[in-house]
């Protein structure tokens, strides 16, 4: 018995079945999480490690090389990307995206506490951060005051507001930019340490020794006990000033004051933040690695509501960047586009069957479909997502076809006399095996897109499943509810309505010309196959010359500006250019394009550099688009000379990092070298006409002085090299000797040189040395210094030292000839010179290999399964042969359209191989159905070919239509939408005309072959 049979003589039973799908599936779908992007579970760790005032070479031999050492055998480990720059060591582990992070981070955190004991003495304890601590914060926000100082200003937001937001679910970490944190600043006096014959070693051991605070126990008087509290710490700059360096017979002793500046200042003044040009800090809120962007925003806009009743007068909190925003904005033009496509399919049904009531047999099956979608979405941990919704507005056009075949099989046995209840049981088992046939293709398309690897398929694997589902429980409906709705709707009478006869008019002409048509190409299928072949050789063609990306330029309504000042250069200087791109974007504030601009100098630690992100306001209320918005600042912003600029819009699918361009890793046997061949790469990428701004990272040119040290001389003396270090560390990078108590916090009290006392390297000759005799010495006795060129940070990737290689691609530029004309020039390097490919050339080179893998394995297991449901090995080559077709279409509409190929369209190429195969099956099936009867191969081709020209056309026209409103978006996000739109449109609508021809032609050809005797057909005859 078939679930047709069973359905009919069991209703009640069928439509409990669909309405359970139903009453579940809309409990599931209300409590789906809502993303993006689907959760993928790549795990990014980072480590740092501070090595204050050690260089960068110092950093790399003593503190790199002994993480990367311990983190090298850790399992699961993808990439290993190192930078040791002045004090500081930060390693990047980009783990598999099988493998777990809470695991992972475990891992690390057990090799860097075997290895932490071969540091060097001064480093601190490495931290293990289960995120990248410079990755992008999901929202900004500014926060200013008109009466407080930045320093205090930083201590209010360290104090009250950065610890709430920091402990909301999701949130890693709360960064703030421009901070000024509180300290004691004790700033040394050389020459009054000279004149008093005092060293930077006796002030360290009078402050260790003075500002303490110990234990001081308790007390037992009679019955009571009394805690003991011994206030021995210094809490002001007058009782710093006041401590004793030496008590001489002079008439009064040796204080602080005396040799040495002492005041509360910032521990650091190494960033500047503004927004709109107004100063104050900024607050990055930076995400675990598999948080929900959309709920951290709702989190922290619910908390900000609650600080601020609680700020002082004069003080604003807002946010500036939010990425939420685009995440909420685009979901919200993908539910319009799903309503649009429900409206569009559910417009084609009705005229073509020209009944509002027969035409609700297709269209329950949208929604319990999209619920039945939405059941397995909750139990395997899926959200609503761009990707899920994508796999739900493509499936509206899919999954009301097999509901239209069974039904119109059905109305056709009507007309051939049969009674209602009859002409359901006939008509749905006659398509009983073409319903199932193509169900089983379309499931054996959609699933290998979610068997793509790395990251991007992780975030597919939701879009193929979701597709592969509701086409399942669309096939389920269609073979129990779709029989039992007709037997019931459809009228008791034959009369046709107005509508009913001018559709029938129309579709029967249609049939008589494509009979004709038909026959005609039977007697001469070569001319047909010709005009195929040439349609088939010049998409091929067409596609080679197709420009190729991960994907598609997105308009989020965010740019970046990036500012790189001239090595050496100081925070002023760079300010001062980072105010001049302020300029240029003023004029567009004021035109009503962008939204606000957040300025940060000092970006990433470093005084020369800066960046600005740019919020266009919302999509609606602007008619230019973030790319041209690009492009008209890309030339004033050239003419700057003071500086390096780079200008970028924010990128899609959340992959590749948010820096664009083109990135690599050249790597060699050691920095020098790789360094070398990096600049001789530059200048063959320079003349590239697809790349501009070419930047290579590493330079010795960082303005510094090499002190050398005469070890005889000095042991002559009575010094060491210790000696020597450790007091170049205190007066030169700042030393931390102890903290201070001010208002129930503890901050750090930092020993320095005047500033006036260290900006040139002839102050370091007057540093005075105390001997192991108790004398004074000159550092100027044992040592030298000259000034040289030193290098500002040094990298290793995956171990091997590196220098990154950066560049903007223009316009149009294809990457993949980009990156094999790299390659090729890498080639022609030295032996030793090595690649290693970062942001979106990394993930291009990784899904363009799955893609082709994926693609083929779609083709192998349709051919498989339409072998083991024809039993034949022959016919499912009728129906692949056409297949060819629409991807030459939709490379064709690509091409018509000025598009690219990306992930996006390759997955719509993908797709395109399932909804060709259906079509061919309904007309191979039947076609079958009537050779097994009895009628010639011929007659069998034509007949089975008019007959089911109808379901075949309403079933293309409703997917084509379905996909239209994916193909003609706009809004946040909408190229993305038109990718994967204009490959199902394109494709199916150019396939069409022609498929209508080839499918019959080759199933005659190919079937004519057989020799051997036919065995007796089993099967139910067609009626």
């Amino acid at each position: 018995m078939t679930l047709p049979d069973l359905s009919i003589r069991r209703p009640v039973l069928a439509s409990v079945l669909n309405l359970l799908i139903v009453l579940i599936g809309a409990v599931a779908l209300t409590r789906l999480p809502v993303r993006e992007l689907p959760q993928t579970d790549s795990a990014r760790i980072t480590v740092i490690t501070n090595y204050t005032g050690a260089a960068p070479d110092v950093v790399d031999n003593q503190v790199a090389s002994i993480i990367e050492g311990a983190l090298a055998g850790i399992s699961g480990l993808d990439s290993m990307d190192t930078e040791s720059e002045r004090g500081r060591a930060r390693t990047v582990l980009i783990f598999d995206p099988s493998r777990d992070i809470d695991n992972a981070a475990n891992d690390v955190r057990t090799a860097i506490d075997r290895a932490a004991r071969d540091l060097p003495d001064g480093a601190d304890a490495p931290v293990v951060r289960k995120n990248d601590s410079e990755s992008d914060p999901v929202v900004r926000l500014s926060l200013s005051s008109t009466r407080l100082t930045p320093l205090e200003l930083s201590d209010y937001a360290d104090r009250y507001i950065i610890d709430r937001l920091a402990r909301l679910p999701g949130v890693a970490n709360a960064s703030i930019y421009g901070e000024r944190a509180p300290a004691m600043r004790i700033w040394l006096d050389a020459d009054m340490m000279a004149a008093h014959g005092v060293t930077t070693g006796d002030i360290t051991s009078a402050l260790q020794s003075n500002n303490v605070e110990l234990p001081a126990g308790e007390i037992q008087t009679g019955a009571r006990q009394l805690q003991l509290l011994a206030r021995t710490r210094f809490t002001s700059a007058e009782e710093f000033s006041g401590l004793v360096i030496r008590d001489d017979d002079g008439p009064r002793p040796l204080r602080l004051g005396d040799v040495a500046r002492i005041e509360q200042g910032a521990s650091q003044s190494e960033s500047m933040f503004r927004t709109n040009g107004v100063v104050g800090l900024g607050i990055g809120i930076q995400p675990q690695a598999q948080a929900n962007t959309v709920a951290i925003s709702n989190a922290v806009k619910a908390e900000l509501e609650n600080i601020r009743t609680t700020l002082p007068e004069g003080m604003s909190l807002s946010v500036t960047t939010d990425e939420a925003l685009f995440i909420e904005t685009a979901l919200r033009e993908v539910v319009q586009v799903f309503a649009e496509a429900v409206g569009l399919v559910v417009a084609v049904i009705f005229l073509f069957l020209g009944s509002a009531r027969l035409s609700m047999v297709p269209v329950v099956t949208i929604p319990i479909s999209i619920l039945g979608a939405a059941i397995a979405m909750m139990m395997l941990g899926f959200s609503i997502n761009i990707l899920t919704l994508f796999a739900m507005i493509l499936a509206i056009g899919l999954v009301v076809d097999d509901a239209i075949v069974v039904l119109e099989n059905i109305q056709r046995h009507r007309a051939m006399g049969a009674t209602r209840a009859e002409a359901a049981r006939r008509g749905a088992n006659q398509v009983n095996f073409a319903v199932i046939a193509t169900t089983a293709v379309l499931i054996a398309v959609f699933l290998p897109v979610s068997f793509m690897e790395g990251e991007i398929g992780q975030i597919f694997a939701e879009f193929g499943i979701v597709l592969a589902v509701a086409v399942s429980v669309s096939g389920l409906v269609a073979l129990t509810l779709s029989p039992v709705l007709a037997a019931r709707l459809m009228p008791r009478d034959d009369r046709a309505n107005l509508l009913t006869r001018l559709v029938n008019w129309i579709i029967g002409g249609a049939e008589r010309f494509y009979r004709a048509a038909l026959t005609r190409s039977l007697r001469a299928p070569e001319i047909l196959l010709a005009v195929a072949a040439f349609a088939i050789a010049a998409s091929v063609a067409i596609y080679q010359s197709l420009p190729q990306e991960v994907t598609p330029d997105e308009d989020r309504g965010q740019l970046r500006i990036y500012v790189t000042a001239p090595q050496g250069s100081n925070l002023d200087y760079t300010d001062s250019v980072a105010r001049k791109v302020e300029a240029l974007l003023a004029p567009l504030q004021e035109q009503g394009v962008v939204a606000n601009v957040t300025t940060i100098v000092g970006m990433w630690g470093e005084l020369r550099r800066s960046m600005f992100f740019v919020n266009l306001v919302p999509w609606e209320d602007r008619d230019q688009s973030v790319h041209e918005v690009v492009a008209s600042l890309r030339g004033p912003l050239i003419e700057i000379t003071e500086a390096a600029t780079w200008i970028r819009a924010s990128g899609g699918l959340g992959i590749g990092g948010g820096r664009g361009g083109l990135r690599f890793m050249l790597g060699g046997p050691d920095i020098d070298r790789a360094a070398e061949w990096a600049e001789q790469l530059a200048v063959t990428l320079e003349a590239d006409p697809d790349l501009s701004g070419v930047e290579v990272s590493y330079a010795a040119n960082q303005p510094g002085a090499t002190l050398t040290v005469d070890r005889l001389r000095a042991q002559d003396l009575g010094l060491d090299a210790e000696a020597v270090s450790s007091t170049l560390r205190t007066l030169i990078a700042s030393r931390t000797v102890g903290e201070f108590s001010d208002d129930g916090r503890q901050y750090p009290v930092i020993l320095q040189a005047a500033p006036e006392d260290r900006d040139s390297p002839d102050d370091l000759m007057s540093i005075l040395l105390r001997n192991d005799r108790g004398d004074l010495v000159p550092l100027s006795a044992v040592a030298s210094v000259e000034t040289a060129a030193l290098v500002p940070a040094i990298e290793r990737y995956n171990r091997v030292h590196s220098v990154e290689v950066e560049a903007d691609m223009v316009e149009g530029a294809d990457l993949a000839q980009v990156i094999s004309r790299v390659e090729r020039a890498v080639a022609e390097l030295p032996a030793g010179a090595q690649i290693g490919w970062k942001g979106q050339a990394a993930d291009y080179l990784k899904t363009s290999g799955g893609m082709t893998m994926v693609f083929a394995m779609a083709l192998a297991i349709v051919f498989l399964v339409l072998a083991a449901q024809f039993e034949s090995f022959r016919t499912p080559l009728v129906i692949l042969l056409t297949v060819p077709l629409g991807l030459g279409g939709a490379v064709l509409t690509l091409w018509l359209a000025g598009q690219s190929v990306n992930i996006y369209s390759q997955v719509g190429l993908v797709l395109l191989v399932g909804l060709m195969a259906k079509n061919g099956i309904l007309m191979v099936e039947f076609s079958n159905q009537l050779r097994e009867e009895g009628m010639a191969l011929r007659e069998a081709a034509i007949e089975g070919a008019v007959t089911r020209l109808r379901p075949v056309t309403m079933t293309t026209i409703a997917t084509v239509l379905g996909a239209v409103p994916l193909a003609t978006a706009a809004g946040a996000g909408a190229e993305s939408r038109t990718a994967i739109g204009l490959v199902i449109t394109g494709g199916l609508s150019f396939a069409f005309v022609l498929t209508l021809l080839v499918t019959p032609v080759i199933y005659f050809l190919i079937e004519g072959l057989r020799r051997d005797p036919e065995p007796e057909a089993a099967a139910t005859p067609a009626e």
